[in-house]
């Protein structure tokens, strides 16, 4: 069973994700994830992946963009 997917945005410095399924890219510019049937990807400078679970992740940085692909 798959777990629905909330997300947290706090300013452009910290987003929370929570039912993240897998890590796709992972750069200090992009971090795209994998939830559910979408594809969720955060643009930014200096983007770090704070914590990472089994189903959750935040990353912080300077976001710039937040896309979500089908």
């Amino acid at each position: 069973m798959q777990m629905p997917t909330h997300m947290e945005i706090n300013g452009n410095q910290e987003v929370i994700v929570d039912g993240c399924s897998g890590v796709l890219e992972y750069d200090t510019d992009v971090v795209r994830i994998k939830t559910g049937k979408l594809i969720v990807r955060f643009a930014g400078r200096g983007l770090v992946i704070k914590c990472l679970t089994a189903d959750s992740l935040v990353v912080t940085g300077y976001l710039t963009g937040i896309e979500f692909c089908v």
